[in-house]
């Protein structure tokens, strides 16, 4: 029940971000400022805070796992998906591709895996994250404009990739931030997941009854919502950790991530088609995250 209540109030976030738009009480300027903020400040002061925690060498090896596996995964989802697509133009292509691959783990998995499992459990979504920043900064943007576009230099910038290498440190050598300093680590970091998706729902006033009609990118959605998290879960039969292949169950469940969106402009991309990607997965997420749950 918990867990349910958890994703009924992402719902009204979303549904808040819709009626923010719809009634103009925030245009697109503002609503891109939200999403900078997000990506640039609330989300890597989460991470830097929640990576600041006792590493036992179990713990140690399990996110290990959970770092290998995402890559795994994510790689096999981008591989089937840029060969169903192959008849698309190549914009399209690229940004079904990664409509595919990419689940909005940080965003919505954050809360998500924290009512299923508790505080505790965050770390494994981080290390997710972790991975999946790697991989969409890498062959996300190997898809989008060639290997010129794999820039070493633009990944060492990327601050939640900072953040991570920074908190991996923390974990690492039991080194601990000021308290003062991490209770600004934490309030930031606590409004990512109410902004991002007040953020996701302002884009849902982008999606028309035609969009539906649109077979490629309700396939991208199908895979990213219910096909690659079906694959994942075969994982239980195998010696595994639980937690290991619980966290990334969830996390591989959870919408076409809002990155795609980000990045599609970067290189200049279809952008309307990852914004309605990320806008369609997400309203269907409302239906299939919770039948999801109920399987962990």
């Amino acid at each position: 029940m918990g867990v349910l209540m958890q994703v009924l109030t992402l719902f009204i976030l979303m549904m808040a971000g819709l009626g923010a738009v719809r009634f103009r009480a925030m245009d697109e300027r503002g609503i891109s400022g939200l999403n900078t903020f997000v990506l640039y400040f609330a989300q890597p002061c989460l991470i830097l805070s929640r990576l600041q925690q006792d590493a036992t060498p179990e713990l140690l090896i399990e996110l290990a796992w959970v770092f290998v596996l995402t890559c795994v995964v994510m790689l096999f989802s981008a591989l089937l998906a840029h060969r169903l697509f192959k008849g698309q133009s190549r914009d399209r292509r690229a940004v079904l591709t990664n409509l595919s691959m990419a689940s909005n783990c940080g965003f919505m998995g954050y809360p998500v895996i924290t009512a299923a499992f508790g505080q505790d459990a965050l770390i494994y979504a981080v290390m997710f994250v972790t991975a999946f920043n790697l991989m969409c900064w890498t062959l996300g943007s190997y898809y989008y404009a060639g290997a010129k576009a794999v820039d070493p230099l633009r990944l060492l910038k990327n601050p939640s990739i900072l953040a991570i290498a920074a908190g991996l440190i923390l974990l690492l050598t039991g080194w601990r931030l000021p308290g003062f300093f991490n209770n600004a680590l934490e309030l930031m970091g606590s409004t990512t997941t109410p902004l991002a998706m007040f953020v996701i729902g302002a884009r849902l006033l982008g999606l028309r009854r035609e969009h539906l009609l649109d077979r490629p990118l309700l396939t991208a959605c199908g895979l990213r919502l219910i096909v690659m998290p079906a694959l994942v879960l075969l994982l239980r039969f195998t010696p595994l950790p639980p937690m290991v292949v619980n966290a990334l169950y969830l996390c591989t469940a959870m919408p076409c991530a809002a990155l795609t969106g980000m990045q599609a402009d970067l290189y200049d991309c279809d952008k309307a088609l990852a914004s309605r990607g990320v806008a369609m997965s997400s309203a269907l997420s409302m239906a299939t995250v919770p039948l999801m749950l109920l399987l962990v």
